[in-house]
């Protein structure tokens, strides 16, 4: 009786410090990867479960690596807006937040889509508006 408690106990415990896991779906609704979240640091995973890069947030800078380690580009928030670069530290574009609300731009400026975030995850649009993909 007494391992079934410490067994339960350490069961519970590993849930209850297990990363947030988040499901990415192509526009069709077919899954095509997943982002898992522990702290600070997020890993993404192919449908197949291969691990395909992450990400590691330290105050207001994310950076992203790919599968190999290899750190590929960065992201740093101030206020509502967030610049994305690549691994030289060239702009490579933008996203800024109003409410519930996300719209991407490309280095010069143009649209090139936009983020709907609801109770139930994340609508990925191009800039006509197409949905291209979605997070729960």
């Amino acid at each position: 009786m007494k391992r079934l408690l410490i067994t339960t106990f350490l069961l519970l415990t590993a849930i209850a410090f297990c990363g947030e896991r988040e499901t990415i779906r192509d526009a069709h609704g077919k899954v095509v990867g997943t982002a898992t979240t522990d702290r600070n640091k997020t890993v993404y995973r192919d449908a197949h479960g291969k691990v395909t890069g992450t990400a590691t947030t330290s105050g207001n800078r994310t950076v992203y690596r790919d599968a190999t380690g290899k750190a590929v580009g960065s992201a740093t928030e101030a206020g509502n807006k967030t610049t994305y670069r690549d691994s030289s530290g060239k702009v490579v574009g933008s996203a800024t937040e109003v409410g519930s609300k996300t719209a991407y731009r490309d280095a010069s400026g143009r649209s090139v889509g936009t983020a709907t975030s609801t109770e139930n995850g994340t609508t990925y649009r191009d800039a006509a508006g197409k949905t291209v993909g979605t997070k729960k």
